[in-house]
Order: structure tokens, then sequence, then C-alpha cells
């Protein structure tokens, strides 16, 4: 879903997705969402890069 809300530029609407992915065991690493083009919109909004330094840790 956030990979849609993405692309429609609905920002918040996938990064409250990507919140809820990143918390539990999945796929999903910070790593891929930097390399992840459809994600490339989003590099430079703050809440993005707050979450992506957040989970980088874990």
């Amino acid at each position: 879903m956030a990979q849609i809300y993405s692309i429609v530029g609905e920002y918040d609407l996938a990064i409250d997705e990507l919140e809820y992915v990143l918390s539990i065991p999945s796929w999903c690493t910070p790593a891929l969402l930097r390399a992840d083009p459809i994600f490339a919109p989003m590099q430079e909004l703050p809440r993005f890069v707050a979450l992506l330094e957040k989970y980088d840790s874990k």
C-alpha cells in the first residue's frame, strides 16, 4: 500500500504504512526504501528521513 500512496503523492499515508511495516519482522529495510525509485520523491521529507534513521539501528 505504501508504494501506491507514494505513486499518487500521498506521502504521509505512505509513511504511516512504512512505519508499520518497519516495526514488524519483514523483508522491508531502510536500505531497500532508500534504493527503491518509487520512494525517491520522499527522500528529502523530514518525516521519511526520521523514519529511516529510527530503523537503521534495528
